[in-house]
């Protein structure tokens, strides 16, 4: 009888045992997006930033508007390091002002890193875009200085002075 007793209370005393889940890493931590050490180049930029300039190889003009952004020209043309290649956006704050728009209409901005043509944004109206689009991996290399070009396919001309003026740009570069 005491064997009896045994035998069915086994399946009793084995179903308290509970077995706990496996122990799990918690998720890889990624660090903040930092370029460090001896590289003057950053990244990202607004073109507040004291070393903005740094980063034009041309058609920016170096005059700062409200604290905040300035004109550019035809095809203007930027510079930045990237700390790796890996899951990186292109983010631009742009505007085409009303002053512009009235002369030119509705323009074109064409976007490409390196040689390649990421983006055309169609401007059919005046105001204000933030443009954030992934980028290839393969398009950057974080050894060597990434190059963005924007190119808008009409200019304002000045009446008062000629001068030529193509959209506005308050901040560019590559985000995570």
């Amino acid at each position: 009888m005491l064997g009896r007793i045994l035998i069915l209370s086994l399946p009793l005393l084995l179903a308290g045992c509970v077995k706990y889940p496996e122990p799990y890493r918690p998720p890889v931590q990624r660090k903040p997006m930092e370029v460090g050490g001896d590289l003057k180049l950053s990244h990202y930029i607004g073109m507040s930033m004291p070393n903005a300039a740094d980063h034009f190889i041309s058609g920016v003009v170096p005059d700062l508007h409200d604290g905040a952004w300035r004109w550019v020209t035809k095809s203007p043309t930027f510079q930045f390091q990237v700390p790796t290649t890996k899951s990186l956006r292109l983010k631009a704050d742009l505007t085409v002002p009303d002053i512009t728009f009235e002369q030119t209409g509705p323009v074109k901005i064409t976007i490409s890193v390196g040689s390649h043509l990421l983006e055309t944004l169609e401007f059919p109206k005046p105001g204000q875009r933030i443009f954030e689009k992934a980028v290839p991996e393969e398009w950057l290399t974080a050894t060597r200085t990434n190059l963005v070009r924007l190119e808008i396919d009409k200019l304002w001309t000045s009446p008062a002075d000629g001068v030529q003026r193509g959209f506005i740009i308050t901040s560019i570069g590559f985000v995570q």
